[in-house]
């Protein structure tokens, strides 16, 4: 189940996540080697964005182990764009500058490096000319570039992405995924993200996982959507079994 080469940057070890006594994900194990575009799916409530937010530190492992090769300062994330807050009096430029932050640094300002590297951002992600404006004057399509470019600010190594195309229209949707995937291409950014667009999983995913609270499978896109597995993704009392197909 588990990839255990020197070119994992991320692996999981039996994590199981809950809210109290409710479980959210139970007994997930996997590696993401470097280079890869790995990306989970599942229904609503299956335990994605939770199984994020616990790769991230942001939400406790009830048990479990998760090991970042990149550490915290190698890894980024980029949210649901309809979670973000766009009433906060922030211009675009802001908001990418605070990207080049390093954790637990409390520095009141930006160096020289820092702004070249926003600069750099705010280019490589087409939204120069946004700059001075407000984020809540932002289309959905413009304000997941500019999460985008926060998050890429200072070049990591590991991206993560929860449902980063949720609330989109569908030209924003592909102009993103395009974008995303000139970034993995040109520069080998390893990439895991939760996503509901299954078509565009397909296409660009190197790897695929899906949830239900447990991992039901690991495989290839063709594997994935080839459904053999599902066959066997339940055992005999009913219970998800995880299948891993390998690439």
């Amino acid at each position: 189940m588990n990839r255990t080469d020197d070119k994992a940057l991320l692996s999981l070890s039996h994590v199981s996540i809950a809210y109290g006594s409710i479980p959210a994900v139970a007994d997930v194990s996997f590696s993401v080697e470097e280079g890869e575009f790995f990306c989970i799916v599942g229904a609503n409530g299956s335990g994605k964005s939770t199984l994020i937010r616990g790769i991230l530190g942001l939400t406790p492992l009830t048990k479990g182990r998760v090991d970042l090769r990149t550490g915290l300062e190698g890894t980024a994330y980029v949210p649901q764009v309809e979670g973000t807050d766009r009433d906060f009096p922030a211009t675009v430029w802001e908001i990418v500058l605070t990207g080049t932050q390093r954790r637990g640094w409390r520095v009141p300002f930006y160096t020289r490096a820092d702004k070249a590297a926003a600069e750099a951002a705010l280019s490589t992600f087409e939204i120069a000319d946004l700059a001075g404006r407000r984020i809540g004057k932002l289309s959905g399509g413009q304000m997941q570039r500019v999460l985008l470019a926060r998050a890429m600010c200072r070049w990591p190594k590991l991206l993560l992405l929860d449902e980063p195309c949720s609330g989109l229209d569908e030209e924003s949707r592909r102009a993103f995924y395009v974008l995303l995937a000139r970034l993995h291409r040109e520069r080998r950014t390893t990439i895991v993200m939760v996503s509901h667009d299954l078509d565009e999983v397909a296409e660009r995913a190197s790897r695929v996982a899906v949830m239900a609270q447990r991992l039901l499978f690991v495989g290839t896109p063709e594997a994935w959507r080839g459904g053999a597995w599902k066959a066997s993704s339940f055992d005999s009392e009913g219970v998800p079994a995880f299948v891993e197909v390998p690439a």
